[in-house]
């Protein structure tokens, strides 16, 4: 922390000891370095570019309200205008406004009662503070934010998520004619964001004035003066992984450059288990059935001779977990650990075929839950399953952000070992299942088989960033192929896999079947089993 004693201008020019007597707020040494610099070039005139990365919740906006309340106390008789960029329109503009609010109204109390009304005024995305405004603009895509001009400062907020051209073409002209200070504010996230790009010109001035420009602390620096912060931190990465993305790019600021390849032999290793699949369910066990859903929809001929008849054609597909709790770990879905046991892949298959066959597995099976893909054709399948199946289903609609949730949360199951697969033999050639009848259709059951295919899925899922970590696009891209079979690679069987992570928690996973349960529970399966032979399921 910065005391009082320890400051070396006190004066009212310095920005930490306004903070500190002004609003009885502490800053950390961090916080305070960074806070000095940028206000020292603002009010000296001298202008430049600054960039300041601080891992999340340790004290970026509180920064941020401190520089603001400075500058505009410093300049409250002579006027001018800072200019403050949000990503979004409403939630973080509005608590960036009630932050500084706070800090001038502290302000305006301690220089005199009577003088809140004179000094401090707001409306609408505007703070007055005596002669000097703040006005918060928008960087969405529909807003328009042109014309305005920042005098003092010009700040982006959470710069890695405002669009590089957006800022480009709106907000850089607003510091032109001014040669007003530019602040951008944010985490880290890849390579190609206004923040990266903005942190590499701001060094280039660092050579250029020997003065510092970048300021970035990891959560490393912020436990060593925040111990509650370290322990935080610590249960994040135990929980996450320290490889996994959110906690390199949002806790210890490491630039994403190489996620393209989403599995790497690393994760991979670390999913192979030594159990081996089952062919049915075992006593006292948790069986859960994730089910991604895929359409039927017609092969055009020219398709069929140039790619393969199941080239083309997404599958629908059951993944079978045996779902457990380490020992000494609380009830949490972070926390359970997931075996795969069974899949099962369907291509081409009617819609009463697929129910047929996907029922008779869950009579099997008698899953405690069914997680299902909801969207699209999958609501077909979803809405029978709950007709029959009542409160184990459990559907899922995939948006862009459940498909973000989805990679961050399987990643963070594979990297911390809640994920394990069965065992499985390398395969160098792929074979394929058809079953003849009316149409040709694919049914593959064969656990290794389906091991391997789930192995090269894994092998060629990529992740393209988009400059917004709540946004990113994964998968299999369409048109891969296979360099081993030649054959057109989907990533049916990991999007299975991957809704795992939609698990609320309500699973009895604990509960210990007694001997008579279980005999009671065999007997039903062994008559389903018979009944299907004698109906010509199997």
């Amino acid at each position: 922390m910065i005391e009082t004693n320890n400051i070396l201008h006190k004066n009212f020019q310095d920005p930490i000891w306004l903070s500190v007597t002004r609003n009885s707020c502490m800053m950390r040494s961090y916080q305070a370095e960074a806070l000095r610099s940028i206000f020292d070039a603002a009010v000296s005139g001298r202008g430049g570019r600054f960039t300041v990365t601080f891992p999340r919740q340790s004290g970026k906006n509180e920064t941020q309200a401190q520089l603001e309340a400075a500058l505009m106390a410093a300049s409250q008789h002579m006027g001018g205008d800072i200019i403050k960029i949000i990503p979004t329109e409403k939630n973080q503009g509005k608590i960036s406004s009630e932050r500084l609010q706070s800090v001038l109204r502290k302000r305006t109390v301690s220089e005199g009662t009577g003088k809140r009304n004179r000094y401090l005024r707001t409306k609408k995305d505007e703070i007055c503070y005596g002669s000097t405004r703040l006005r918060c603009l928008s960087a969405s895509p529909n807003s328009a934010i042109v014309g305005a001009t920042a005098s003092l400062l010009l700040e982006v907020d959470e710069a890695q998520m405002v669009p590089s051209d957006k800022y480009d073409r709106e907000a850089a002209p607003m510091a032109a004619s001014t040669n007003a200070v530019q602040v951008f504010w944010g985490t880290v996230w890849d390579d190609q964001t206004l923040l990266a790009r903005e942190t590499r010109l701001a060094h280039r001035e660092e050579d250029s004035d020997g003065r510092k420009h970048v300021f970035t602390t990891t959560a490393a620096e912020v436990g060593k003066e925040v111990p509650e912060y370290e322990r935080f931190v610590r249960t994040q990465v135990e929980m996450l992984g320290r490889e996994h993305p959110a906690i390199r790019t949002q806790f210890f600021c490491e630039e994403i450059t190489d996620l393209t390849s989403m599995f790497t032999a690393e994760r991979m290793n670390r999913m192979k288990g030594e159990h081996l699949p089952l062919f049915g369910p075992e006593k006292d066990r948790c069986y859960v059935f994730l089910i991604d859903v895929a359409g039927s929809d017609e092969v055009s001929a020219k398709d069929k001779r140039a790619h393969g008849f199941s080239d083309r054609r997404d599958a629908t597909v059951v993944t079978i977990c045996d779902v457990s709790l380490p020992e000494n770990k609380k009830y949490d879905p972070k926390n359970f650990v997931w075996k795969v046991v069974g899949r099962r892949l369907y291509r081409n298959v009617s819609a009463d075929m697929l129910e047929k066959q996907v029922c008779q597995d869950i009579d099997l099976w008698k899953p405690r839950k069914i997680i299902i893909d909801h969207s699209g054709l999958g609501a077909m399948l979803s809405d029978i399953l709950i007709g029959k199946y009542k409160n184990k289903v459990h559907p899922v609609d995939i948006t862009a952000a459940n498909k973000t949730k989805m990679a961050w949360d399987y990643l963070a199951m594979v990297d911390t070992g809640r994920w394990i697969e069965y065992k499985g033999d390398e395969m160098n050639v792929l074979k394929s299942s058809f079953v003849p009848g009316k149409e040709r259709y694919e049914i593959l059951k064969e656990p290794e088989l389906l091991q391997q295919m789930f192995q090269r899925e894994l092998r060629a899922c990529r992740i393209e960033p988009t400059g917004n970590p709540n946004n990113v696009r994964w998968g299999v891209k369409e048109g891969t192929r296979d360099h081993a079979t030649g054959r057109v690679l989907h990533d049916d069987l990991v999007m299975s896999a991957a809704l795992a992570v939609f698990e609320s928690g309500t699973l009895p996973i604990g509960r210990t079947m007694s001997t008579e349960e279980w005999i009671r529970h065999y007997n039903e399966i062994q008559d389903i089993v018979e009944a299907k032979h004698r109906a010509g399921y199997w």
